[in-house]
């Protein structure tokens, strides 16, 4: 087929577009932008789009419903801004780090506070500062796929920082998957802070969006339609079927449904099987998509009447705490945007199937609260600081980097010219981000219209 007669049939096509997700949302830009002619609908589940990004509805926390940070690498997500016309919406922000260790609050933001630091020896925090430095130095990643993240670090660092220091940050990242995951998962997220942390000395070296992602989705939705791109709220895909014409047949749980010629799906690919059961996948495909693992999270939001501590990030390394980190939002976000208030996040991030996914919300009350009084004891925490509290959760954040995943990754094309697969999976030494997921846009747009 020449260029001009594929351009010819392109530009006649019905596009569809699952997930209004900042993947969604792009991938539906990107195209309706190349082919102008073209029909071009996003499907989206919920009541607004944004996906894990924004606020649920109703949502008396008024914030998102999980931690975003905004950093200067963050340029896809910037450039996407700019064309939304929100980029003045941007606020940038110094803010610092700490580690609970030892029953104690610690900096760690300067040498200094590394020399200070004191779960590890002198010998111990210089092995850890030359494993940092050396694993940042890295720049292909592809051999860290063959080796499982507590190995290497093991290797590098010694097992007694790794004892200390890393493995209870990778169990608190990972749950019962912090001995599974690849090196590469540990590489990826090392040289993003470590290139944070360069430009530290600058206001920009962190960043957030005033208001939270649902202003910024609430203008790429009519940004969308005058690109004469159909969204459609409020319907969630039950099937994805073959119409036997070359067409395919997507139905939505609100009863309607739309006739496309070519899909592209942006969630959890462990899904696929149960929605595909009439296309013509290779069986070898949706056996994989079964057999992902993902990695979830349970979040709760405390809205609080102080400061709970002077860190946006606050890393845990004390074992029986049951969330795995401490999010100040208010140390980086103005409280005057959260009704004066100071927010805190406290994440639990967990494989698909830990049974604590199907427990109720109130069993997850008396652990956080009394996990906060033990954090926040030596700043005079009270849990009558407390106005409200919001459990959120999602059980398919991302599948777990094992060992081996970059050659487990589903293909994009599932059935060539017809049904492809852009979701959070195709991430490769990279950390889950807003930004990177824009580069997977990118990067696998020519492959969707070929």
């Amino acid at each position: 087929m020449t260029a001009a007669n594929q351009r010819t049939e392109q530009t006649s096509q019905r596009f569809a577009v699952i997930g209004g997700g900042v993947t969604g949302c792009v991938l539906a830009e990107r195209i309706q932008q190349r082919y102008p002619e073209a029909s071009v609908t996003l499907l989206e589940g919920s009541g607004t789009l944004g996906g894990l990004s924004v606020r649920s509805e109703p949502d008396p926390i008024g914030w998102d419903r999980f931690y975003h940070v905004v950093t200067p690498q963050d340029v896809l997500l910037l450039d996407w801004l700019k064309r939304l016309g929100v980029e003045d919406r941007l606020r940038w922000k110094s803010a610092h780090t700490g580690f609970y260790a030892d029953g104690r609050l610690h900096r760690f933001d300067t040498p200094l506070d590394f020399l200070r630091f004191p779960p590890l020896s002198l010998f111990e925090k210089g092995r850890l500062a030359a494993s940092i430095l050396y694993a940042s130095r890295i720049t292909d990643g592809k051999p860290l796929w063959n080796i499982t993240a507590s190995d290497w670090l093991r290797q590098i660092a010694g097992p007694d920082v790794y004892r200390k220091f890393w493995e209870p940050l990778l169990r608190a990242k990972l749950g019962s998957a912090h001995n599974e995951v690849a090196a590469t998962f540990i590489w990826s997220t090392i040289r993003r802070l470590y290139a944070t942390r360069q430009a530290e000395g600058r206001r920009e070296a962190f960043g957030y969006i005033s208001g939270g992602y649902a202003p910024v989705f609430s203008v790429a939705e009519q940004y969308l339609s005058k690109l004469g791109v159909i969204v459609r709220k409020h319907a969630a895909v039950t099937s994805i079927s073959d119409v036997g014409d070359g067409s395919t047949r997507i139905r939505t749980r609100d009863g309607g449904e739309v006739i496309v010629d070519r899909v592209i799906y942006t969630g959890p690919s462990r899904f696929l099987p149960e929605l595909c059961q009439s296309m013509p996948i290779p069986a070898s495909l949706l056996k994989q998509a079964q057999s992902i693992r993902y990695l979830g999270v349970l979040c709760m939001v405390v809205k609080l009447t102080r400061p709970f501590c002077p860190y946006y990030v606050l890393n845990l390394t004390d074992p029986g705490l049951p969330f795995t980190g401490v999010i100040g939002l208010s140390t980086l976000v103005d409280p005057s945007e959260t009704g004066g208030h100071h927010l805190v996040y406290l994440p639990r991030y967990l494989p698909d199937d830990d049974p604590d996914f199907d427990k109720p919300d109130e069993a997850f009350l008396e652990p956080f609260f009394s996990a906060l009084e033990r954090i926040g004891h030596s700043r005079g925490f009270r849990r009558d600081e407390v106005i409200l509290h919001k459990l959120f959760r999602s059980r398919f954040v991302s599948p777990i980097a094992v060992r081996g995943y970059d050659q487990q990754r589903l293909p994009i094309p599932l059935v060539p010219r017809r049904l492809y697969l852009l979701n959070t999976g195709r991430i490769l030494g990279g950390t889950l981000n807003n930004s990177q997921m824009i580069e997977e846009v990118e990067r696998g747009l020519d492959e969707i219209l070929a």
